[in-house]
Order: C-alpha cells, then structure tokens, then sequence
C-alpha cells in the first residue's frame, strides 16, 4: 500500500455493513452470525436471532415448506443453492422479498451454512404484475378461443335454422350503398345451386309492379335511424316460378349519423300466402254457406209455426196440445239460432249487424222484452229495475235481441234459486243495459274471451243447446250502436254485462 493510499475499512465493519443481508447457520438452520443489515431489514436485534432462531423460522409459512422440501436436500446434495427468491416476515408482520445464495462449508469447527441475501421488493413487484399480465392474458386468450368456438356453433346452427326457415341474408356496403346477397339467394331466383347474386341481377328478378315500392321502401330505411325496412314483393324465378319474399332489414348508424352497416333477410313465404289464401277462401265459404243455409230454414220453420198455430185452434186433447207446444217451443229455438248465425255471418263476413235507429222509450222496451222473458222462463225470478226518464235512440228489436241474449246467458251459467236483475238506465250522457246474476264466476282467464263467436262457459248445463254465439252477437249489436260492452264477476258481487250506449 503507498504512502498516500487510504486506509480500506476494517473487515468486520464491511461484513456488519454490507450492502446485501450476510447469514452463517449451523446445518439445521440455527444462526450463528448476523450482520447489521438483515437484522435491520427485519427488525430484529441481533440478541433475538444469533443463538435463538432458526433461518427458516423468519420465512412465511411458504418459504418454510420450501426450505423443508427444497433448501435443506440441495444443500445436503449439492452443497449449494442460488437465486432462490423467499419472502421473509419481519418483526413488524411484513413481507420482504429476498433473493439468496447459499454455500455449505466445511471449517475447523464444523459445518455451516454461508448465507448472502438481496431484498428485491421493485423487482418482487415486477414479477407479480408480469404474472397477473401473464394469467390475464391466457384468461383473454381462452375467453377468446371460447367466443370463437361459440360463435362457430351459433353461425352453423343459424345457417341450419336459416336454411330449414328458407331464410337468406343480405347486407349493404357501407361505402357503396350498394346490397350484397348471401350465394344461397340464388335458389330463390330459380336457379339450380347457390351462385353469386349481384344486387343488380337480383333487382332484375323483382316484378315491374312491385319494384318501385320495394325500391322506396328500402331508400327510406336506409336514411332513417329509426325506420326498419320491411317489403314483401314477388319474384319471377329463372325456373318460370313466382315466389313470394319477405324481405326485412335495419340499419346500424355511428354517433354522426354515418352509416356503420345494414343486415337484412330474405323470407320465402310462397307456401305461406298461398295457404293464408286458401285459408280465407275457406272460411269466407264456410261463412256464406252458413248465411245460405240459415236464411233458407226460416222458410220450413215458418210453415211448422204456421202449422202447429193452426192445430192448436183445433180441438185437441191435453195430449196433443202438450205436443203442439213442444213443437213450436222447437221451432222458437230453431229460429233465434238461425237469428244468431244469420248475424253472426254478417258479422264475420265484415258487413257488421245491421241497426235501424228510432226513439224509443228503453225503459217501456225493456220491461215488454223482459215479460215475454217470463213466459220463456217460468221457473226463474226476473226483476226490472229502471232509472232515470226520458227517450233515446235505437234500433228495438236489436235491444230486444240483446237483452234475450244476456238474460239467456244469466239463466244457463246463474244460480236458480236467486233471481236475475235487468236494469234499464237513461243518464245525461247516454243510456245503459245491465244482467245481473248470482253463482259460479267467470273464470278469470276467460273474461278475455267471453265475447268471442263460439265460446261457451265451463258450467254449461248439459240440456243446454247453445252454440256460443250469445255474447258475441251482443259485443256486435253494441258495437253497431256506437256502445261499449264490459263483464265483471266475483263471487262477493256476482256477474254483471253492461252495455252503455251513446244517448
């Protein structure tokens, strides 16, 4: 060393002060030598571990099970170890990480092991945002093998639905505007197999008639945000075959009202329309066979009425005359259904029930209708109740035909030991018919079609003949009016029909 050379640092203080944490163990991990630095990077005093701890009784519960299983059989085996990363509790309860080097010596006095250790908590930090990176990454990555599986199981399943519905897709080029076809559209132009359709061709294939409309339809949609583009139209096939296409699309716009894209599809209804066409050709003949038919019994009936008036004025015995009565009470029946489907037909047909309106008095109305009502059912209590005076306009015999309905209906579905209420009203803004039955209520899933042709209840009587056209030629008698008719029923208060009308 030359004369102006400093003096170098006494070895014991370079070994107290080290910039790295230096340990000396027996074989079992006892410390037997400490410096300064791991004693105050733990918080210990250097009495509380020389002596009296073991190495891997300052490590986590972790690092412990690794020192038992890793550290101690390398060390036996290799006589060294490096680069293992513990994590060390310090007095205080925190964690600090550390990267330590051991070699295992053998001295004068023995074994032991030679410990020098770094704390590494920037780079303990660094290895933890790598891994959590590392497992988001590999939890995006599978997320994203899953979406592309299942968008792969839901675009072959919709192809399957589109082709079994004989559906098509269809979208539009942003840029261009111009549509583009799905290759399978061609096999709704007639062709063989799927080929390219451009929007060109396709247009082509549109009948004259309606292309001006379908051409309107879809400029309009594609310039509005809110307006769905929905067409049907007729396409004359390649094959000599018209089809006919409901073709449905929407568009998607950004923020700035650009368009971002345009999907559509192609629905074959040909099958459809024409069973939709047949299906009104049938009924509409079934209705007017119905009219037909109806209007044609009156004649035979009228002749039995004729006929059974006729022997009743001649002297018959109790017998006969019991005879007698039971056949004009079969042909009364006879009539009034032939009534019910004659309005019935109108009704459907679309005609509507005709209405002849005049003044009458409603409450004088009522009470006639209600003492032929007697006659019909003698055995059951029927009550009149009027209120309010004056006229009002209607057609008679429909407000007869009403009121037979709805006391009909009281006296099948109502309790026969109470009576059935009419109550005839005339108030400032119009007048009101009311039945009014104790029993059994509505079911209440069945108000909803109480007034629907062929309805009936489900306490009918069994020696009822009904057909359920009773309501509903009362729900279009009011609707001829200009009325409203409604239902209410509970066990508490009974079942009401109310039909108000305009004064």
């Amino acid at each position: 060393m030359g004369a102006n050379d400093d003096p170098l640092p006494d070895a014991d203080l370079l070994y107290e002060h080290a910039p790295c944490a230096l340990i000396i163990t027996s074989k079992a991990g006892l410390i037997l030598r400490a410096n300064a630095t791991f004693c105050e990077w733990l918080g210990y005093p250097k009495d509380q571990l020389v002596g009296r701890r073991k190495l891997q009784e300052l490590l986590t519960i972790g690092g412990r099970i690794f020192h038992q299983t890793h550290w101690m059989p390398l060390l036996e085996m290799q006589r060294s170890v490096s680069e293992i990363k513990l994590e060390f509790a310090t007095s205080e309860g925190k964690k600090v990480p550390m990267i330590l080097n051991a070699t295992r010596r053998e001295h004068i006095g023995g074994t032991f092991d030679e410990v020098s250790a770094f704390v590494v908590i920037e780079r303990h930090r660094f290895e933890q945002e790598v891994l959590i990176s590392k497992r988001q990454a590999e939890d995006s990555l599978e997320a994203h093998l899953a979406l592309q599986r299942d968008l792969s199981v839901a675009d072959a399943r919709l192809r399957v639905a589109l082709e079994s519905a004989q559906m098509h897709v269809w979208d539009v080029d942003p840029v261009t505007l111009e549509r583009r076809y799905d290759n399978s559209v061609a096999q709704l132009l007639g062709y063989p197999s799927s080929q390219d359709v451009s929007a060109a061709i396709y247009s082509g294939f549109i009948d004259p008639k309606d292309l001006p409309r379908e051409a309107e339809l879809f400029s309009a949609a594609l310039g509005s945000v809110a307006q769905e583009y929905r067409c049907i139209y007729r396409l004359n096939g390649i094959d000599g075959v018209q089809r006919t296409v409901l073709s449905t699309g929407r568009a998607a716009f950004d923020p700035n009202n650009k368009l971002v894209q345009f999907v559509g599809i192609l629905h074959d209804i040909t099958d459809v329309k024409r069973e939709q066409a047949a299906a009104e050709d049938r009924a509409l003949f079934s209705e007017q066979m119905i009219g037909i038919v109806s209007h044609d019994l009156r004649n035979p009936l009228s002749v039995i009425s004729i006929a059974t008036e006729m022997l009743e004025r001649n002297g018959l015995s109790p017998k006969q005359q019991k005879f007698v009565r039971h056949a004009q009470e079969a042909a009364q029946r006879a009539r009034r259904l032939i009534n019910d489907l004659l309005d019935f037909t109108q009704a459907r047909i679309g005609r509507g029930i005709g209405v002849t309106k005049t003044t009458i008095d409603l409450h004088l109305l009522i009470s006639e209708a209600v003492e032929q009502l007697r006659i019909v059912y003698p055995k059951r209590e029927l009550l009149h109740s009027m209120h309010g005076q004056g006229l009002c306009i209607a057609d008679s015999d429909r407000l007869t035909q009403l009121a037979g309905n709805l006391v009909s209906n009281a006296v099948t579905y109502g309790a026969v030991d109470r009576p059935v209420t009419i109550i005839s009203s005339i108030t400032e803004r119009g007048f009101e018919l009311m039945v009014h039955n104790w029993g059994t209520p509505i079911p209440r899933d069945f108000l909803a079609t109480v007034f629907s042709p062929m309805t009936r209840g489900v306490n009918l009587p069994q020696d009822s003949r009904s057909v359920g056209l009773g309501l509903f030629i009362v729900s279009e008698i009011v609707k001829a009016h200009g009325g409203t008719v409604s239902v209410s029923s509970t066990i508490e208060r009974g079942t009401e029909f109310k039909a108000a009308f305009p004064l």
